[in-house]
């Protein structure tokens, strides 16, 4: 089994002149120990601002150890196996309420489990008008009506919670990209990639399908954030991504970016508005097939860029990579390169295993033979005081190879 990557989407990677915030070998640097990295632009609006990050500002050779449980409230949940038919590969996690739920676009199935790990249910995607077209971009779980809402190309198929039975399939009137959905008060919030030729990136529909409230596609294009060059090739990556439902509005970002334009949003529902919350400046591309992706939480902005190694002549495939993650508070502004670690695991790194779901959740889907490595890599790092270390070692030797992945789910802070 192996890790699904789920952040970023192909652009470019940081820039390589390094000031800043770095940590040294027995030194517990936290943010607080930053520098200011990021600065407030106001809006011509007169009420919002743009939060604007200079990647100059990033010390990527010396990250700092950031706990994760300053970005989210977490927990390990070890997902049941026993069967094949409900072993978990690469793909992503999603949390809803008192569920777990494994999606991976070509499987053309979906695996629900409650939140303590227990297999619930299967839906193999053949239900129903249409099958699973391929492509499940992303689910959404409503407890209260026991339903599960697939997003797919051109509907979103509704099931049984429980049971994975077909009930009904809701058109959505044309070819989606990325069809994403959440809630909002009784109705659901989709949204996709603004292709040039779509009508709407947003809307608004009850729960039978009927739209009541939709934002124009075409407001990325009158504000000549894509150049009409490029044509819709420029979107084919895109990914919209909703990171998380406040009271008043919710978080849109848009990957594949160019860096000069703003790619972090906020919708605000009851006006239909949407308000340009953060982008970036000073990076540079260093390689064809380097990536780069960015996400906003509650309290902070955060970003991934992975540089890809030389390519594989006879695959064409690029044969290592190295990932960079950057972390900014929203508030102070300070920030810092960092490494995610699960410190309830002894701070082990994660790496790029990190996956970010919607409303507000954190989830990471961890095989177990990814899990070990961690570990082993932990381990013999030092540094552990002799009941860290043994903790680390029992969990560590509680994990077999054949086991159903482990999964870290949590709430964004």
């Amino acid at each position: 089994m192996k890790t699904n990557l789920n952040l970023a989407l192909f652009v470019g990677v940081c820039g390589l002149i390094m000031i800043g915030c770095g940590s040294e070998t027995g030194k517990n640097v936290t943010l607080a120990d930053c520098p200011v990295v990021a600065e407030r632009v106001p809006l011509k609006n007169g009420t919002d601002s743009l939060i604007v990050v200079d990647y100059d500002k990033f010390d990527f050779d010396h990250p700092i150890d950031f706990p994760l449980s300053d970005y989210c409230d977490y927990e390990i949940v070890k997902l049941e196996g026993g069967s094949k038919d409900i072993m978990v590969g690469a793909g992503r996690i999603y949390s809803h309420g008192n569920y777990l739920v494994w999606i991976n676009n070509m499987s053309l199935r979906i695996l629900i489990f409650d939140r303590q790990g227990h297999y619930v249910s299967t839906i193999n995607g053949g239900e129903g008008p249409g099958n699973f077209e391929r492509v499940c971009h992303s689910i959404y779980i409503d407890e209260e009506k026991g339903e599960i809402y697939a997003n797919l190309v051109r509907s979103t198929k509704v099931y049984d919670l429980k049971t994975g039975e077909f009930k009904r399939s809701i058109d959505q009137g044309q070819t989606t990209y990325y069809l994403t959905s959440a809630p909002y008060k009784d109705k659901l919030i989709y949204s996709q990639t603004p292709l040039s030729h779509y009508e709407r990136a947003i809307w608004i529909e009850d729960k039978e399908g009927n739209v009541e409230q939709t934002f124009p596609a075409s407001y990325f294009w009158n504000m000549g954030i894509v150049d009409p060059i490029y044509g819709d090739s420029f979107w084919v990556d895109a990914e919209s991504v909703l990171l998380d439902v406040g009271e008043d509005y919710y978080m849109y970002s848009l990957f594949y970016y160019l860096t000069e334009r703003d790619s972090t949003y906020h919708y605000y529902p009851a006006t239909n508005k949407l308000i340009p919350s953060a982008t970036q400046v000073n990076y540079v591309k260093k390689n064809d097939g380097d990536y780069y992706g960015q996400e906003e939480t509650p309290s902070y902005y955060s970003a991934i860029y992975v540089e890809r190694g030389k390519i594989n002549p006879q695959y064409g495939t690029y044969e290592y990579n190295v990932a960079h993650r950057v972390i900014v508070d929203k508030k102070t502004l300070k920030g810092s390169a960092i490494n995610l670690c699960v410190d309830k695991l002894g701070m082990i790194n994660i790496g790029l295993n990190y996956g970010v779901t919607f409303n507000g959740d954190f989830c990471l889907n961890l095989p177990p033979d990814v899990l070990m490595q961690r570990i082993e890599e932990r381990l013999d790092k030092g540094g552990l005081d002799d009941k860290e270390r043994l903790k680390l070692r029992t969990f560590y030797d509680s994990i077999d190879d054949d086991d159903n992945n482990y999964v870290i789910v949590g709430k964004l802070k």
